[in-house]
């Protein structure tokens, strides 16, 4: 017997309209918090030199998704706007990340007729948690894509110990894993994007 069916949401989407080897990529939103950049290693990836390495984090909250610059070189705009700060995103929305422009498609938010939802945006927090020196590196070599045995070399020290320190920082940034402390770190000014 088979089951009432299921209604299902479209995950939002970047598709790159601009011209070029880029053309018609798609880059499907899927986690809660994304980051998009060049290197090869973004939840969100775009291998183009006018996008920084970790250039824009993407936030899916409170049925809304936020986008936010990461300190890019080259900058994000939304709708010919500069991003500053956080700033949420409509279903058509231009977005150029760099010199690379995409449109941002989100077909679950014309799903709902509910276009009076109101969006409060919180305050940023104004307490940087402090990093040990130590932490501090280990937080600069997960930037750089380092795996912890790469780490562990660098430092001379065992994995076991590069596997406490990155649990430190993430404790200390409040992330999940090594995309959401690097994300978090350059959200509060911690470390450069480049």
């Amino acid at each position: 017997m088979v089951g009432p069916a299921k209604r299902l949401t479209p995950l939002p989407m970047f598709v790159v309209t601009s011209e070029g080897p880029l053309r018609g990529q798609v880059l499907v939103v899927e986690g809660d918090e994304q980051v998009l950049g060049r290197r090869k290693n973004s939840d969100l990836h775009l291998s183009d030199p006018h996008v920084s390495r970790a250039h824009a984090v993407i936030r899916r909250q409170s049925g809304a998704v936020w986008l936010e610059d990461l300190g890019s070189t080259g900058g994000t705009i939304v709708n010919g706007e500069p991003v500053t700060g956080s700033q949420a995103l409509r279903h058509g929305d231009v977005v150029k990340f760099g010199t690379v422009e995409t449109r941002f498609e989100d077909r679950s938010s014309l799903m709902d007729a509910s276009d009076a939802t109101q969006m409060i945006e919180l305050p940023p927090a104004e307490d940087k948690p402090v990093l040990s020196p130590r932490q501090a590196e280990v937080l600069n070599y997960l930037k750089d894509g380092l795996t912890n045995p790469e780490i562990a070399v660098k430092l001379g020290v065992t994995e076991r110990t590069v596997k406490a320190h990155c649990q430190e920082v993430f404790d200390r940034l409040g992330a999940r894993n090594r995309t959401a402390a690097v994300a978090a770190a350059m959200r509060m000014g911690l470390i450069g994007t480049e």
